[in-house]
């Protein structure tokens, strides 16, 4: 049980340094070679591999988004009874977001991240919003390679 509520915590402090807009400490609980995937058909979703590219992706998400406040609602892990840190966790977050348009969003999420020697090696949105409120919010962002 230890496990499963360091890998809890852990979760709650990625989602609170994203608030803080401190993405380093967000992505020090990242492997080097970790994955982020961002579903959807906009320029931002898609498949980011190796921590540069997910920071890349994580500073667009601060630059677009002047305002943004996740809360988390729940967190699951998959094997409560981890030792060594390889789980896999499931938060389910809200957002509220404003864009630098002043463009305000609300919606909620599961993100879903694989974690081996406890560090994140994948990464997984899923979001609960239309896809044209999503594109409205992002506008024509695309995350630097």
């Amino acid at each position: 049980m230890i496990g499963a509520i360091i890998a809890k915590k852990s979760v709650r402090a990625g989602l609170e340094a994203l608030n803080r807009r401190d993405i380093s400490t967000f992505l020090s609980a990242w492997a080097e070679d970790a994955v982020w995937n961002y579903p959807g058909e906009l320029p931002i979703s898609g498949r980011f591999e190796g921590k540069k590219a997910i920071r890349g992706w994580f500073e667009n998400l601060m630059r677009q988004m002047p305002q943004l406040k996740f809360t988390v609602h729940s967190i699951s892990v998959s094997n409560v009874f981890d030792l060594v840190g390889n789980n896999v966790a499931a938060a389910h977050w809200e957002v509220d977001f404003t864009n630098r348009d002043g463009y305000r969003l609300q919606y909620e999420g599961v993100a879903v991240l694989t974690i081996k020697g406890g560090k994140v090696v994948e990464g997984r949105d899923f979001l609960f919003a239309m896809n044209e409120q999503i594109a409205r919010l992002w506008g024509d962002s695309k995350p630097a390679t």
